[in-house]
């Protein structure tokens, strides 16, 4: 019989747990890992009903997934959405692209995102606050890097004071 290990992380000021077991779970190879943000529950209701397994549309509230690579599996990185049909088209639209050499896989309603990548180029980092990690993704993108914000309401309103005040530093 399969064994399967469920941790459940909170996260909050301190994000060293979230990056150890991530580095845990890629040293293993094994097993995935789901991140969301945290959202009051009166913020993730999903509409109630039969019909809802119907629907063309993924999660209210957005959930980013990891499945660490091997020696013949690359590894792979996901995004189940609420936005609907063509989500990839639109964000690439609006300019917002994956790294080349991410090799997109999947973009389906319901189902969402996925990119297959080089196990040797997943690189993360864990900061204190929103306004951090705005400032440390600025700092580290070149000019033809794009930064992209995802996460609940409230981060995206967080992110978004951050760089309206950069703005006005910058005149």
């Amino acid at each position: 019989m399969a064994r399967h290990d469920i941790e459940i992380l909170h996260v909050d000021d301190d994000h060293g747990s979230l990056v150890d077991a991530v580095a845990v779970l890629a040293s293993e190879g094994g097993g995935w890992m789901n991140v969301e943000p945290g959202v009051d529950d009166e913020h993730r209701v999903e509409p109630p009903g039969m019909f809802t397994w119907f629907t063309a549309r993924g999660p209210k509230v957005p959930v980013g997934t990891f499945v660490p690579g091997s020696e013949r599996e690359p590894a792979s990185v996901g995004l189940s959405h609420g936005a609907g049909r063509d989500a990839g088209e639109r964000l690439a639209d609006a300019g917002v692209v994956a790294p080349a050499d991410w090799a997109a896989r999947q973009d389906h309603p319901k189902r969402g995102m996925v990119w297959e990548v080089h196990p040797q180029r997943v690189d993360a980092e864990a900061v204190a606050d929103v306004g951090e990690a705005v400032h440390r993704a600025i700092a580290l993108a070149d000019d033809d890097d794009l930064i992209l914000v995802t996460g609940s309401f409230y981060v995206l309103a967080a992110a978004r004071e951050v760089l309206a005040g950069m703005r006005e530093e910058a005149g």
